[in-house]
């Protein structure tokens, strides 16, 4: 942990307020955060270097039921700019929005700060670099959106109830499949790392596949952006709804919780939705293997391994004898370590 003595800004003041009386004097820098605000769970590295995961959904509330929340482990509480959200499992529980409905760019002012949080003793936190991960670190409307997050001098706002004041010096995004090139690389996972090898990220939002070279130079015209598992899943809950006949639309959310469970059972009554699946699944896979085969076709005599990682890494466990299989990625550490 690095600690250094903050001065207070010039003429006591920051933006149009004036200086809280409490600011304080020291606090907590740290070189690097870095975050993963995923369409299914939100992944970061806290100060301790370990590897802090929620479910990726969140509710804004009012004041009124901010009232009777309880805390819990899976969940983190942000009042920030007179608004306040619950972020994670209890978010789930209360009928929040999934990350995977919504643009996560957009939202990442508000899910980015359940990663701000200054060790033990310190109310202030310097982070010199915010590494965010992106489906498109090169897509101009979402870089727009996460480079807002450094544009504050000093911000305040109250994490599960600690009132903290943080600032970001750089936001840097980061492709998403990137992280995973270089932790394969450093695992040994690519038997021929000379050759072009890949990555292929089956998430809820998109499913992402891209070939690099070995310097870890992504091959633009090979990149492959699909849709992600929340396509099956609404294929899934529309088969459900008649096979059931049911006088509701199944939630996507219990869908693709239930898979990752794989157990296949959704809501109260258990309804068993495995043939459906493993169906669907089947369709869904070979559609996507399709997409990226088309793509990498003139590099298929190039092409090493791929790397699956993402929370449904497993469907695609029968596509190819080049697939080496991670779904425990570390997705955050930039250069393959758990250093922040």
């Amino acid at each position: 942990m690095n600690t250094n003595a903050y001065i207070q800004p010039q003429n006591g003041h920051h933006g149009n307020k004036a200086v809280n009386p409490q600011y304080p004097q020291t606090g907590q820098t740290r070189a690097r955060i870095v975050f993963d605000g995923g369409n299914r769970f939100i992944k970061w590295l806290d100060a301790d270097n370990k590897l802090r995961c929620i479910p990726s959904c969140v509710k804004e509330l009012s004041e009124y039921q901010w009232k009777r929340l309880k805390y819990d482990s899976h969940s983190v509480f942000i009042e920030v700019d007179g608004r306040r959200f619950v972020i994670g499992k209890l978010a789930q529980e209360l009928g929040g929005e999934p990350t995977f409905q919504k643009d996560k760019c957009e939202l990442a002012e508000i899910l980015v700060l359940v990663a701000i949080k200054p060790s033990p003793g310190f109310n202030h936190i310097r982070v010199e670099k915010l590494c965010i991960a992106l489906p498109n670190s090169l897509n101009d409307d979402d870089v727009a959106s996460v480079q807002r997050i450094a544009n504050y001098p000093l911000r305040e706002f109250i994490r599960n109830g600690q009132e903290i004041t943080y600032t970001v010096l750089h936001v840097e995004p980061i492709d998403e499949t990137y992280p995973a090139f270089l932790y394969a690389q450093k695992q040994g996972f690519y038997q021929f790392p000379e050759a072009k090898n890949a990555v292929w990220d089956i998430g809820g939002g998109t499913s992402i596949a891209r070939l690099y070279t070995q310097n870890g130079t992504l091959i633009h015209d090979a990149e492959v952006i699909l849709p992600g598992t929340k396509q099956l899943a609404q294929q899934i809950a529309t088969e459900l709804k008649e096979a059931h006949n049911l006088a509701y639309s199944p939630e996507l959310p219990e869908i693709m919780d239930a898979i990752e469970r794989r157990d296949y059972l959704y809501g109260i009554d258990c309804l068993d939705f495995w043939e459906i699946y493993d169906r669907s699944a089947s369709h869904w896979v070979e559609a996507a293997r399709s997409g990226i085969r088309s793509k990498w076709a003139s590099y298929m005599s190039q092409l090493g391994h791929v790397l699956v990682v993402g929370g449904s890494a497993e469907l695609a466990q029968a596509s190819t004898e080049k697939v080496h299989f991670v779904s425990t990625v570390n997705p955050l550490s930039e250069d393959g370590d758990n250093e922040a």
